[in-house]
């Protein structure tokens, strides 16, 4: 009677693993999904195409990988409330916003919302986990200083969440797009500090306007839609 031995395959090696997963990253980014091939990427990470498929059963079980792994180091990088300095409210916002607005400046995030942001819809499940993690952490972490400042008495807002759209929209403005489209790139570096402080001026004016009005408009015959100042 002879015994088989049962082989034992060798657990995965955490550098190729890492290593695919960067060069998928890396092409996915400068390329887009469709025109990278499996091939490209055992090349660019210095594997054999056996190897790549040992650890991935196929480009889109790569590529869900990556963009997890991207949105992990985005949510290691968030700051809450608690993590910007305490101060103004103006002065919170202003750090808060343009720490935002160099992230949504950089290569990574203008080429994965250019190239990649498509390719998530086939992808409903990391897709979610991406926004949740992603954008839904920055809303909720902006709309905690808000909500703070709400409960001072420093603002007036019904939503806190809502609000917190409404300010990053304001500091995007169309910026998104042209960076998007490669339209006057340095441009946004340059005004990205003055975007944000007016954006907070227009925002916190906004967010006072009820109350100013009542003061301002009884007995003086203003209409509505007058604007901001009375």
């Amino acid at each position: 009677m002879t015994e088989t031995k049962k082989r034992i395959g060798r657990p995965p090696d955490p550098g190729k693993v890492e290593a695919i997963l960067e060069a998928g990253w890396t092409l996915f980014l400068a390329r887009g999904f469709e025109a990278v091939s499996v091939e490209a990427i055992a090349e660019e990470a210095g594997v054999s195409r056996v190897t790549f498929y040992k650890h991935f059963p196929d480009k889109a079980a790569l590529f869900e990988a990556a963009v997890l792994r991207a949105t992990q180091r985005i949510e290691a990088q968030q700051k809450g409330p608690e993590d910007v300095a305490p101060g103004p409210l103006s002065e919170r916002l202003e750090r808060f916003g343009v720490e935002l607005m160099r992230f949504l400046g950089s290569p990574m995030a203008v080429s994965f919302y250019g190239v990649l942001s498509g390719e998530l819809r086939h992808h409903p499940r990391v897709a979610r986990a991406f926004y949740e993690l992603g954008p839904g952490r920055t809303i909720g972490n902006l709309a905690a200083i808000l909500r703070e400042a709400a409960e001072r008495g420093e603002i007036q807002v019904a939503s806190p969440e809502l609000a917190a759209e409404m300010l990053v929209g304001l500091w995007q403005g169309m910026s998104n797009y042209r960076l998007a489209l490669g339209v006057d790139p340095e441009r946004y570096e340059a005004e990205l500090v003055e975007r944000v402080r007016y954006g907070i001026e227009l925002f916190l004016r906004g967010c006072g306007r009820e109350r100013v009005s009542k003061k301002s408009t009884r007995g003086t015959g203003a209409r509505k839609g007058d604007g901001l100042d009375g």
